[in-house]
């Protein structure tokens, strides 16, 4: 699995905060497009980069108002079917290599304790998933594509929040 590169990592990592209150906030993670599996994958790469972002006094994800709230839309929209190279591949039995592509979206709206939206940011990225049966040698090498998946949707978070918070969301 390769990324398309789209959302880099933050420069600084928490960013940097003059507050002297936090405020705390509630994330709801609504999946549309990808597996069960993935949408709590999603949900525990949000939590780690609010919680490591250092500007909330705490972050939970259901549970009583909180002074904000990150309603995070998350879309996978995959090819329709197969390309044209994985559908080489797939009639090849893989020794021809293809690559079929995925894009995830991530739509964040921010809300303060009355449900007045305060901001939207949306991000998305673009992985692609190489089929050849030859890379199964290469594989014990490289990440694999859950370590690449948790990897995109992390930044995704971070990048996020650090434009929202240089925007003045919170």
């Amino acid at each position: 699995m390769v990324r398309d590169g789209s959302v880099k990592p933050p420069v600084q990592w928490p960013p940097h905060s003059n507050q002297l209150v936090k405020k705390s906030i509630a994330l709801h993670v609504i999946e549309e497009g990808i597996s069960p599996d993935a949408a709590e994958d999603f949900r525990a790469q949000a939590v780690k980069a609010y919680s490591e972002s250092g500007l909330f006094s705490s972050v939970v994800t259901m549970g009583e108002p909180m002074d904000l709230q990150a309603d995070i839309t998350v879309l996978g929209k995959g090819g329709d079917g197969l390309s044209w190279s994985g559908a080489i591949s797939a009639l090849t039995l893989t020794m021809i290599p293809g690559v079929v592509s995925q894009e995830l979206i991530a739509n964040t709206t921010y809300r303060d304790r009355q449900q007045n939206v305060i901001g939207t940011i949306e991000k998305n990225e673009r992985l692609g998933f190489w089929i050849q049966f030859f890379l199964l040698f290469a594989m014990p090498f490289v990440d694999g594509p859950n370590t690449i998946m948790n990897e995109t949707q992390y930044d995704m978070h971070r990048v996020t929040i650090e434009e929202a918070h240089s925007k003045g969301f919170f």
